[in-house]
């Protein structure tokens, strides 16, 4: 470090090289700016002030610092020479990133080469608690002895375990053994390994800038909202998106996807959403129908049956669009120009599905006009109410560039010199970065090379698909992405990929979930009884199980296996899933409300143990269970022919969710009875939780099970589960769930949720009242509220000051349910007891 000095904003420096790299063409000279961001959030940004380098578009939602803020938690000190910063919690002294090399931690300095990039942190702690750097089907904790590669791409999770996947998220959590979290983000899209040891922590970029920011928590929860703050806030999803979803590839005709939905009423299963996957197209070619077995005139009509019914259809749609003159989007791209090209301008062809294709630009905003033209096209044929965009990393069936001309032997590489982007000097997983996809010498928007872009394509191609449908529908919709990368859960969702049906990965898919929460990604979901190989009737049944409990619950398989659909399993099958839809279903205000505080707050959904028990070490690596916001623990069982689960329960007030007993021993492991029709869930002491149960209700003549639609407007039932103190308290978020911005034009309500004990008249107290009352008004009721945790028999009950008789109180399991109450749920209202 030759300068640095203080700044409005932080610091600047300039930086010399000392002696050269591993790779050549080191850069000689580079600037460093530090920003204190806020109070919590602090920016390194080293860069070649000589020549403009790769910087990520989008994904910083934070303007740049111009000022300090008044209060910072963190402090910032450098050593000259080699070059390294230190950033340290000021309250504790704990150092969060040290990029200093020490004789203790032999690691690199910082390394600044034209296509390598090298920064290393040392950790005060050896084997520290790490989590995050995905995507990967893995355990939650990182391993302390591993390189994690992140690059996007086309790899099924089955047998791949650590290998990257579909996104690229450079994000991870540190959690210290005193309970204190931190946070780091690695803002570059290019390919890149993480390198972990027991006692440090190094990056391998093979381009871009140094652009990182570190969070200071300290709680894991307030990591995730830092982190967000920056990516931008999670989506509100509309309300039907969070219920069941039934999807197949090899669903070969309208009328076999016509039986599927009749097979779900026949057998009195609840379904919210049919999907269909490539099987639909004209010869796999986007925005059509093939004319044979999904004419147009029946879709449509079989759509509009699903809109009578309050039931929705999406449909996969992939980026890659057949090169064939006639073909109307390909004839619209093409006059477009907006399409990725070779380096010498020629489009770069592909090989999906539909053969050769060339892929739509989404960095350039003429693309994203014709992607929203494309999909009015297609709704004027079919009126879909949502979109899967699969195969977009981009996916494709030849490595690199498929066409003749544009060969791997006689490609040409002027924007590289004799540079081979597709296998740089350092590489990343050790695999040619074009396998499975697109020639990295490719450019988008005219100058942007692909070997910078290429993990942000599924992220762009999200953020105009929901804008195009968004002006489509003119309301919110359901867009679930394979690709994702920093950003992507403000605007749509993702599914887990191409996983198999095995315990193993029935398993994997809770770390998958909890991971992508952490990731600011909480609309998403494993493919439910497992998409690849013959799944059975247990594995089903338990996958339906668990997977209600996702927040994008859908069963999709390959037409390579046998059928799925729940119904075919027998009547042992039907009754666990008809179950846990409605289970689900019952849990809707509360898995709503949850993204509401993820809208509005930037707080995770779904949530390990750890990230509410973080001074429990015992939570540290528990990945086979996991919270649904602060307050519903899940013990799903995840072994086959089983009828008991281990579950741990950390230390502090828990109920069984289904009868209200409590649970006796805290603090360790317990082997619960988990019968074939049982998955174990348990409310969390302190909690209020307002839901809206469906298992009574029961359809007229005619009528088919239970949607959201009818779920969201039956009576309340409030559970009130009282922590030690005789306290709980929630929060109930009520909009029309469909709607485009309700919260930026107030077209909601909050209710807040309370229950405390009055020392002073001797009695408890449930309360709800309404915190913000906006445009929107619910004429929903409160029928029954139910106290867990009332250890001594009731003697008087009071509604609003009035006696009442309508209660039961079970001395078994210390629960007090008071009933027959047409409470409205936007009123306030006052229940006590002593």
């Amino acid at each position: 470090m030759t300068t640095v000095q203080l700044t409005k904003y932080g610091y600047s420096g300039q930086l010399s090289l000392l002696s050269p790299g591993p790779y050549g063409n080191d850069i000689g000279l580079l600037y460093f700016d530090v920003y204190f961001q806020t109070q919590q959030i602090v920016r390194f940004k080293i860069y070649d002030p000589k020549n403009e380098r790769w910087e990520v578009p989008f994904t910083n939602q934070l303007p740049t610092a111009t000022s300090k803020p008044n209060i910072l938690d963190y402090d910032v000190k450098f050593t000259a020479n080699p070059f390294g910063f230190t950033v340290v919690r000021i309250a504790t002294g704990e150092i969060l990133f040290n990029s200093s090399p020490s004789t203790g931690c032999p690691t690199n300095g910082l390394i600044f080469e034209d296509y390598y990039l090298e920064l290393s942190t040392s950790f005060t702690v050896s084997n520290p608690n790490l989590y995050g750097l995905g995507e990967r089907a893995a355990p939650l904790r990182l391993n302390n002895s591993m390189t994690y590669t992140l690059f996007a791409k086309d790899q099924g999770t089955a047998s791949t375990e650590n290998i990257n996947l579909y996104g690229s998220h450079p994000f991870y959590m540190q959690l210290l053994p005193n309970g204190n979290a931190n946070g780091v983000f690695m803002l570059n899209s290019n390919a890149m390994d993480v390198v972990l040891q027991p006692n440090s922590l190094t990056y391998k970029i093979v381009g871009g800038i140094i652009d990182l920011f570190i969070f200071t928590g300290p709680t894991p929860v307030s990591v995730v909202q830092q982190y967000a703050q920056l990516i931008g806030n999670p989506h509100i999803p509309p309300y039907w998106s969070l219920g069941w979803h039934q999807c197949r590839w090899g669903y070969h005709t309208v009328e076999q996807t016509e039986q599927v939905v009749a097979n779900y009423s026949k057998y009195g299963i609840p379904l919210e959403t049919m999907w269909n996957d490539i099987d639909y197209m004209d010869a796999y070619k986007d925005f059509t129908v093939d004319p044979v077995n999904f004419p147009q005139t029946l879709m449509f009509n079989f759509v509009n049956s699903l809109h009578e019914n309050h039931q929705h259809y999406i449909m996969i749609v992939d980026p890659g669009i057949h090169n064939e003159e006639g073909y109307a989007p390909y004839d619209d791209l093409m006059t477009l120009g907006s399409f990725i090209t070779t380096d010498q301008g020629q489009p770069l062809i592909g090989k999906v599905w539909p053969g050769s294709t060339i892929f739509p630009d989404f960095l350039d905003q003429k693309a994203w006009d014709f992607w929203q033209q494309q999909l009015q096209n297609y709704h004027d044929m079919v009126p879909f109410d949502g979109v899967w965009i699969d195969m977009n990393e981009v996916s494709n069936f030849c490595d690199g560039d498929c066409s003749d001309s544009n060969s791997k032997s006689g490609k040409m590489m002027s924007m590289f010199g004799s540079f081979d982007p597709n296998n740089p000097p350092y590489l990343p997983g050790g695999v040619s970065l074009d396998q499975h996809t697109i020639n990295l010498t490719a450019v988008q928007n005219g100058n942007i090379s692909v070997y910078n872009s290429h993990s942000l394509y599924g992220y762009t191609e999200g953020m105009a698909t929901v804008d195009a449908v968004h002006q489509i529908l003119g309301t919110r919709t359901t867009v679930i992405s394979r690709s994702t990368f920093p950003g992507t859960g403000s605007h749509n969702g993702h599914w887990l990929g191409d996983n198999e049906s095995s315990y193993n990965d029935l398993y994997l898919s809770i770390p998958g979930m909890l991971n992508m929460n952490i990731f600011g990604i909480p609309l998403v979901g494993a493919d439910i009884c497992g998409f690849n190989k013959d799944s059975n009737s247990d594995l089903c049944g338990r996958w339906m199980q668990l997977g209600n409990f996702y927040p994008f619950s859908r069963n999709h398989n390959s037409f390579n296996s046998i059928p799925q659909e729940p119904y075919v399993w027998g009547q042992a099958v039907i009754d666990v899933s008809i179950n846990a839809i409605n289970l689900k279903y019952t849990l809707l205000p509360y898995y709503y409300t949850l993204f509401y505080l993820a809208n509005t707050q930037g707080l995770p959904v779904m949530r390990p143990l750890f990230m509410e028990y973080p001074t429990d070490a015992n939570t540290y690596a528990i990945d086979t269970q996991f919270l649904v916001g602060p307050s519903l623990l899940v013990s799903p069982v995840l072994t086959a022919n089983t009828t008991t689960v281990t579950a741990y329960f950390p230390t502090d007030t828990w109920y069984d969710f289904f009868t209200g007993s409590p649970v006796a021993q805290v603090g360790k492991s317990q082997v619960l009875p988990a019968p074939f029709d049982v998955i174990n869930v348990h409310i969390r002491g302190g909690s209020i939780l307002a839901l809206q149960p469906t298992q009574s209700y029961v359809p007229g003549e005619g009528e088919i099970p239970i949607t959201t639609h009818v779920a969201r407007t039956l009576p309340f039932t409030i559970n009130v589960a009282l922590d030690s103190t005789g306290s709980a308290q929630g929060q109930l978020f009520l909009d029309d769930g469909i709607s485009l911005d309700t919260i930026e034009n107030g077209q909601y309500t909050v209710i807040d949720l309370q229950a405390y004990y009055d020392s002073t008249l001797g009695q408890y107290a449930f309360e709800s009242s309404v915190s913000f009352a906006g445009s929107y008004l619910s004429n929903a009721t409160i029928s029954t509220v139910v106290i867990f945790g009332v250890s001594e028999p009731v003697s008087n009950v009071y509604v609003d000051g009035t006696p009442s008789t309508a209660y039961t109180y079970t001395a078994e399991y210390q629960s007090l349910s008071i009933n027959n109450l047409v409470q409205s749920i936007t009123s306030t209202n006052l229940i006590t007891w002593n």
